[in-house]
C-alpha cells in the first residue's frame, strides 16, 4: 500500500469580530494612550486634524486592501499582495520592511505599557517591558486561537472604557482651548500626522492573518473598513476631548495624557480605570504585532525568500513557532536600542511606503490580468480612493525626519540585497512587475515566435552571404536593405538623384550577391535602397514599415572587439523587433549546431531557430544546460528531467541534450562550442543592463573561435524601449527645429 502524503495546514478559526479585534486592537491600543500629549506638543489643537488626516489615508487604504485581500486571502498580507503584483524583488523589500516595522510597533507598545504600569508600581521600565514581551511571546507560540480570544476580550473592554472617557470628559470641554487651531502653522499638522502614523499600522497586521479568516469574501472587507473607521472615530473623538479639557501645555509631551486627565476629573478611581485600559490597550498592540508580524517571515519562507526553517509548523500548537520566536526576541531586543518616539517614527516610515504600494497594486490589477486574482469585493470609488491613499502617504513620508527616512532607504537596499543573495533564481513569483504590466504573466510556458519576414541590413561584403544564408534558412521572405548614409548638409532627395546618376562598385556587389538568394524554392525576396542621415534609424524605420519579424545583423570585426560597432549598437538600443546578431563567419557546411539553453524566452527562441536551421542544412543539434556543482540534488534532477523532455519532443532532427556541472557558465559553453560549427545563445533577458546583448552573451561571442548567433527578442518595458522612445522624441524635436529654421529663413528672404 502506498504511503499517504502529509499536508500541514493552518485552520480558518478567526470570525468577523476576531478579525475586527486584531485590526482595531493593534491600532486603537498604544497610539491613543501614548501619543496625544506628544501630538499636542507638536501641533496644538491641530493634532485633531493630524489624527483625522491619518484616518482618511488609512480608510482609503483599507478599502484597497479589502479588494486585494478577497482576491488573495493568504498569510503574509501586504507582503503577499505586493510580491504577487510587483514581483519577488519588491516582495523581499516589503516583507523584510513590514516585518521590522511591526516589530518596532510592538516594541513601542511594550514601552508604553511599562510607562503606564509604573503609575501602579514603580519598577524598572525595561524590566516591565521585557516581562510583558516574554508573556505575549508564550501566548502567541501556543496558537492564533488563544491570542485571538485574548484580543476579543481586550477590544471589548477598550471600547467600553474609551466611550466612557469621551462621554465624561466631553462635559468639561472649554471651547476656548480649540483656538488658535493651528498655533504652529499648517505644516505642523502634516509633520504630526507622520509621527502618529504608527498608530494605524494595525491595518497591515490585519491583512497578515487573512489566511485564517472564516468566510473571507464577507468578513475581510467588513473587518478592514470597520476597523479603519472605528479607530479613526475614536482617535479624533479622544483628541477632541483631550484638547478641549487641557489648558495650554497641560498635557504637552506627557506619555500618559489620558490618565492625567482622568485623575484630574475623577480622582484616583478614574485614573485607575484609564491606566487599566491603557495597560490592556498596549498589551493588545504588542500582542497583535507578534501575532501578525510572524506571518511575514513565514510567508516569505514559503516563497523561497527565507530559509525553510521559518515555515516549520509546531506539531502540537500548529503555529509557525520559529517565526513567532524570532519575531518576539527581536521585539524585546529593540527595547534597548531606541526611545519611544524613535520607535514610533521608525515603525511609521515603512508603513507609509507600504500604503503607497498597496494602493498602486489595486490600480495595476484593475488594468492588468493576474491569474487566480478574482476579488469578491471591488472598490466602488476606484480610482479616487487610491489617489487619496497614495497622495496622502507621499506627502507624509519626507516629514518623518532623517532617521526614519534613512531606515526606509536601508530596508529597500537590504531587501534587494537579500533577494540577490538568497532568493534570486528560486524565489516566487518568477514574474516581475514589468511582466504584469505587459500582460505576459499567464504565459508560463514560453512559446517561440514564428519567423516569416526577415530584414537583412547589408553593409559588409564579407558578412553579406552569411546573413542572407541565415535569412533563407530561418524565414520565408527576405528583405535586403542597403542604407546610403547622407551628410546632414545634403537633402535626402538630392542624395537619391545623385545615387541614380552614379552607382559605385560596392553598391553593385551588394545587389549582385543579394540576387543569389533565396536558394530555397518558394521564398520571396525584395531589395530596398534607403537614404538617411542616420543608418540605425533607417534600419529600424524600414523594419517597422515592412513589419518584419526579425532583423539579422553582423557583429562587424573591429580593432576593439568589445564593441559591436556603432550601427549595430544603435539598432540594438532602439529596435522593437527581434534581432539575430552573428559574430564570426559561417562555414560552407553546417554539421553541428550548439544551443546554450536555460529555459528563458531568448534561449527558447534560439532552440526554435536552431531547429529551423538544422532542417534546412541537415545539421544535428546539441543542447547544453550548465548548472553549478553546488546546486541541490533535487534541483539538478528537475533540470535534467526538463532537458530530457526537449529531446523526447524531437523525432526528425538528430538532437542531443547534455547537463554540464561547471562553476563557470561561460567556460563550459566555450568548451562545448569548440566541437560545433555554430553556437546559438539567447540574450540574458534582463530589461535594464549594461551590455546591450547581456554580459554572458558578449563574453562568449568575443572569445569563441567559432561563429556565434545571439538571439535578442524585444520587450515593451526595457532599456531598448526607453531608448527608442527618447530617440523618437528627439527626432521629432529636431524636425520641428529644422522646420522653424526653414520657415524663418524663408520669411527673412521674402519680398
Amino acid at each position: 500500500m502506498a504511503t499517504a502524503g502529509t499536508q500541514e495546514r493552518l485552520g480558518r478559526g478567526l470570525g468577523f469580530f476576531s478579525t475586527f479585534a486584531i485590526g482595531t486592537g493593534t491600532m486603537i491600543g498604544a497610539g491613543i494612550f501614548i501619543l496625544p500629549g506628544i501630538a499636542m506638543a507638536n501641533a496644538g489643537p491641530g493634532a485633531i486634524l493630524s489624527f483625522l488626516l491619518g484616518g482618511i489615508i488609512t480608510i482609503a487604504t483599507a478599502i484597497s486592501m479589502a479588494e486585494l485581500a478577497t482576491g488573495m486571502p493568504s498569510a503574509g498580507g501586504s507582503y503577499y499582495y505586493i510580491s504577487r503584483t510587483m514581483g519577488a524583488v519588491l516582495g523581499a523589500v516589503i516583507g523584510l520592511g513590514s516585518w521590522l516595522a511591526l516589530i518596532f510597533k510592538g516594541s513601542f507598545a511594550l514601552v508604553g505599557l511599562a510607562e503606564y504600569f509604573q503609575i501602579f508600581y514603580h519598577l524598572p521600565l525595561y524590566l516591565i517591558a521585557v516581562a510583558a514581551g516574554v508573556i505575549l511571546l508564550v501566548i502567541n507560540y501556543r496558537g492564533a486561537k488563544s491570542s485571538g480570544s485574548l484580543q476579543n476580550i481586550i477590544v471589548a473592554l477598550l471600547i467600553v472604557i474609551l466611550l466612557a472617557f469621551i462621554s465624561e470628559v466631553a462635559l468639561f470641554i472649554e471651547p476656548g482651548n480649540f483656538t488658535p487651531t493651528l498655533p504652529y502653522g499648517p505644516a505642523s499638522v502634516l509633520t504630526t500626522t507622520g509621527m502618529i502614523f504608527i498608530s494605524y499600522l494595525g491595518l497591515a497586521e490585519l491583512s497578515a492573518v487573512s489566511e485564517e479568516v472564516k468566510n473571507p469574501s464577507r468578513n475581510l472587507p467588513l473587518a478592514f473598513i470597520a476597523s479603519a473607521v472605528a479607530v479613526t472615530l475614536f482617535y479624533v473623538g479622544i483628541m477632541a476631548v483631550v484638547v478641549g479639557i487641557s489648558a495650554p501645555g497641560m498635557t504637552a509631551s506627557t506619555v500618559t495624557p489620558l490618565a492625567d486627565i482622568a485623575g484630574l476629573l475623577a480622582g484616583d478611581a478614574g485614573r485607575i480605570i484609564i491606566v487599566f485600559g491603557a495597560l490592556i490597550a498596549t498589551l493588545s498592540t504588542a500582542n497583535g504585532a507578534i501575532l501578525s508580524s510572524s506571518r511575514f517571515p513565514f510567508a516569505m519562507s514559503r516563497d523561497a525568500l527565507m530559509p525553510k526553517w521559518f515555515i516549520t509548523i509546531h506539531k502540537k500548537f500548529e503555529t509557525p513557532s520559529n517565526a513567532i520566536l524570532v519575531t518576539g526576541l527581536i521585539m524585546i531586543l529593540l527595547l534597548f536600542l531606541f526611545d519611544i518616539q524613535q520607535l514610533a517614527r521608525l515603525g511609521g516610515a515603512f508603513n507609509i511606503l507600504i500604503f503607497v504600494l498597496l494602493n498602486v497594486a489595486v490600480i495595476i490589477l484593475r488594468k492588468r490580468t493576474l491569474p487566480g486574482y478574482e476579488p469578491t469585493f471591488r472598490d466602488p470609488f476606484f480610482p479616487l480612493t487610491q489617489i487619496i491613499g497614495i497622495g496622502g502617504s507621499l506627502i507624509l513620508l519626507p516629514l518623518l525626519g532623517v532617521l526614519p527616512l534613512f531606515f526606509a532607504i536601508v530596508m529597500v537596499f537590504a531587501g534587494v540585497g537579500w533577494f540577490r543573495y538568497y532568493g534570486r533564481g528560486k524565489a516566487t513569483p518568477k514574474y516581475t512587475l514589468f511582466d504584469l504590466l505587459e500582460n505576459t504573466v499567464e504565459k508560463t510556458n514560453v512559446k517561440p515566435g514564428s519567423v516569416v519576414k526577415v530584414l537583412v541590413p547589408i553593409s559588409n561584403p564579407r558578412h553579406e552571404r552569411d546573413l542572407l544564408k541565415l535569412a533563407d534558412c530561418l524565414g520565408s521572405e527576405i528583405i535586403g536593405l542597403h542604407v546610403i548614409k547622407v551628410p546632414d548638409q545634403t537633402s535626402l532627395q538630392v542624395a537619391r538623384e545623385a545615387f541614380r546618376d552614379r552607382h559605385t562598385a560596392m553598391d553593385f556587389s551588394f545587389k549582385r550577391e543579394f540576387d543569389r538568394y533565396p536558394v530555397i524554392i518558394g521564398h520571396k525576396r525584395d531589395y530596398i535602397v534607403a537614404f538617411d542621415h542616420d543608418i540605425a534609424n533607417s534600419i529600424n524605420e524600414q523594419a517597422e514599415i515592412e513589419n518584419v519579424d526579425t532583423i539579422i545583423m553582423g557583429w562587424h570585426e573591429s580593432r576593439f572587439q568589445y564593441f559591436l560597432g556603432e550601427v549595430a549598437s544603435d539598432v540594438l538600443a532602439s529596435s522593437k523587433k527581434q534581432i539575430l546578431l552573428l559574430k564570426g563567419y559561417l562555414p560552407d557546411r553546417i554539421s553541428t549546431i550548439l544551443v546554450a539553453y536555460n529555459g528563458k524566452e531568448n534561449s527558447v527562441q534560439g532552440l526554435h531557430l536552431a531547429r529551423k536551421l538544422a532542417a534546412n542544412t541537415g545539421a544535428q543539434i546539441v543542447i547544453i544546460t550548465v548548472i553549478s556543482p553546488d546546486e541541490e540534488q533535487e534541483r539538478k534532477e528537475e533540470i535534467t528531467a526538463k532537458i530530457s523532455e526537449l529531446a523526447a519532443e524531437e523525432d526528425i532532427i538528430p538532437l542531443e541534450c547534455r547537463v554540464l556541472e561547471r562553476y563557470s557558465v561561460e567556460d563550459a559553453i566555450l568548451e562545448a562550442a569548440e566541437d560545433s560549427d555554430v553556437t546559438i545563445i539567447g540574450d540574458s533577458s534582463q530589461r535594464f543592463k549594461v551590455s546591450l546583448i547581456g554580459t554572458m552573451s558578449h563574453r562568449i561571442a568575443r572569445h569563441s573561435k567559432k561563429p556565434v548567433l545571439i538571439v535578442k527578442r524585444p520587450r515593451p518595458i526595457s532599456r531598448e524601449s526607453l531608448n527608442y522612445f527618447l530617440k523618437k522624441v528627439l527626432r521629432k524635436c529636431r524636425a520641428e527645429l529644422q522646420r522653424r529654421k526653414l520657415y524663418r529663413s524663408t520669411e527673412s528672404s521674402g519680398p
